[in-house]
């Protein structure tokens, strides 16, 4: 599949955007590959948090009914990594000679997928593949099954507010503007509504208080 790729002025990063369409297009051809390669697997063991949203559409593709998930952290902002990858999610079953498919929604310097397929490895599993849905050609890591390569910052529809807060902070310490970053979310295909419910000033709350009212 090709993304189209979407650059501003005085910024050296580049960037695509996929819908959710072709998110889940994208899982669509994850799946084919594997179908076509004839592999089958017990259960998925997803990438928290970005494997999550997608792994539904491949559990369905797949037909496959178990699903498991670790929490492996290996970046704090854009293009900033941590030195070594933190485990904040343990793994909830046990998969002793399970056949598992590990999966991701981006391998970006395969630190995260190797780490987390040691740490499957431990747990004495008797087989493993890997897929993501995107694959950037700089990674060390080259999952087994992948639907497309990037060297793009992936904007994922599912991480929208996450995307405001991380590029909105690099962009302002860049001297952007706030009308030109608004501008650059909206080229990005972000709504205008959340755009300005998430970026206007407010006042701060106590959560705790705002919970207690709330059940009365």
């Amino acid at each position: 599949m090709n993304f189209k790729t979407i650059k501003f002025s005085k910024d050296k990063i580049s960037y695509i955007a996929p819908t959710w369409e072709e998110m889940n297009q994208l899982v669509f051809l994850v799946a084919k590959k594997i179908i076509e390669a004839r592999e089958s697997f017990d259960r998925i063991v997803t990438l928290a948090k970005g494997g999550w949203p997608m792994t539904r559409s491949l559990t369905d593709f797949l037909l496959i009914g178990k699903v498991a998930s670790i929490g492996v952290k290996f970046y704090c902002g854009i293009n900033k990594r941590l030195s070594t990858p933190q485990i904040y999610q343990h793994l909830p079953v046990k998969i002793k000679g399970e056949k598992i498919l590990l999966f991701d929604d981006v391998t970006d310097t395969g630190g995260s997928l190797q780490f987390a397929k040691d740490y499957l490895l431990k747990h004495g599993i008797g087989y493993l593949k890997t897929a993501t849905l995107f694959y950037k050609p700089h990674s060390f890591f080259k999952p087994d099954f992948y639907g497309a390569k990037t060297k793009a910052w992936i904007v994922f529809p599912y991480d929208a507010i996450e995307s405001l807060r991380v590029l909105g902070k690099e962009w302002r310490k860049k001297g952007v503007g706030e009308l030109q970053i608004k501008k650059r979310f909206i080229k990005l295909g972000f709504s205008r509504g959340w755009i300005d419910y998430y970026t206007k000033p407010r006042k701060k709350f106590n959560y705790k208080t705002i919970l207690e009212v709330i059940s009365l």
